[in-house]
């Protein structure tokens, strides 16, 4: 029996300096049954030319263009054109071992999975050329998780990590959940995504391996300072939200995404205090949902202990920085903190 296909979505905006070195991952892969779809995410580099003299001479492979919509939108388009029985996410500007995609088939098919989880590896991009790779990393000790425990352990990051790049998925699993990116969303748009499909799934593993590098450039999304547009993480979480609640079946699972948001809402207010952003609404909505999110710690067993100090000092802190905006608008959590954005940008 051949093996059965994969199909590796690659989101690609301005990536023309970073495509030979995921070019290079591509073809050391030892799994060989496996198709790239190369979506073009509106770059005015040089990007489309280099895809299509790769794919010139790779014909299983493709590349997809269109208008610069974001990552999120990128992927969607990927995924309708996947044509394996299995997809992956692949970033551009990273790397994944030769043995990759080989031991994500090999552990979502002998367990009889419909999700299998890679390790990460996080690395300078400065530091991408150092990378060994000629080392393939070996699995460890699996981890078997039903549909409540990985959902727990998704938002709870216990174990494995939150991306989406480190994960192989089924198909016909994507089919029936219907799992999709927000069209436009710029941040944490993986967590409606991956939740979707989970509530769907019955059986996922974790391998341990680190086989995806995730390259951390200095100008990238995420280490940018804040921008409204990073409020999208409210959108997608209170979405995962709103579908945990309307299917009743995972509503344990609850607190665990509020402190997760929880976590979301540190970072951008750290953001913020980098950075000159004044709009004194917006900060007291985080700051307060914050505030509000960090009380569900204590029904989170399977929360890092760190976190459960760390979370609470920062809302304290948050309370002393932030105190002048939050007495201005000591009544905002809960909102829906994208619209009230866009209402005090008119």
């Amino acid at each position: 029996m051949a093996n059965p296909i994969v199909s590796v979505i690659v989101p690609c905006y301005n990536a023309e300096k970073f495509l030979p070195t995921v070019f290079k991952c591509f073809d050391r892969q030892t799994y060989k049954d496996f198709q790239v779809i190369f979506v073009n995410d509106g770059s005015t580099d040089g990007t489309l030319n280099v895809l299509n003299g790769y794919c010139a001479t790779r014909p299983q492979h493709t590349v997809i263009t269109g208008e610069n919509g974001g990552a999120a939108s990128a992927r969607n388009k990927g995924l309708n054109a996947v044509k394996g029985e299995f997809f992956v996410f692949c970033d551009a500007d990273d790397i994944i071992a030769d043995n990759h995609l080989e031991l994500l088939v090999k552990n979502l098919i002998e367990n009889n999975a419909d999700m299998a989880v890679c390790a990460i590896k996080r690395l300078s991009g400065e530091k991408a050329d150092k990378y060994n790779f000629a080392r393939k990393p070996r699995a460890e000790k699996l981890k078997i998780y039903d549909t409540q425990s990985a959902l727990t352990q998704y938002f709870s990051q216990e174990v494995f990590d939150f991306p989406l790049f480190n994960k192989i998925y089924r198909t016909d699993v994507l089919k029936t959940s219907g799992a999709r990116f927000f069209d436009g969303a710029r941040y944490g748009e993986e967590s409606y995504f991956v939740s979707r499909y989970l509530m769907f799934s019955e059986k996922i593993v974790y391998y341990g391996a680190k086989t995806y590098v995730y390259l951390q450039h200095k100008n990238s999304l995420m280490h940018s300072g804040f921008n409204q547009k990073r409020l999208d993480i409210f959108t997608n979480i209170n979405a995962v939200m709103e579908d945990i609640k309307k299917d009743g079946r995972f509503v344990s699972v609850l607190p665990y995404i509020f402190v997760m948001r929880a976590g979301y809402s540190i970072g951008m207010l750290y953001f913020i205090l980098r950075g000159k952003y004044k709009n004194d609404c917006v900060i007291a909505s985080i700051a307060n949902c914050l505030k509000t999110d960090a009380t569900h710690i204590k029904k989170c067993k399977k929360i890092a202990f760190y976190k459960k100090a760390f979370i609470p000092a920062c809302v304290l802190l948050t309370k002393i920085r932030f105190r002048k905006q939050i007495k201005k608008y000591p009544d905002l959590s809960g909102v829906a903190i994208n619209e009230l954005a866009a209402k005090s940008e008119n």
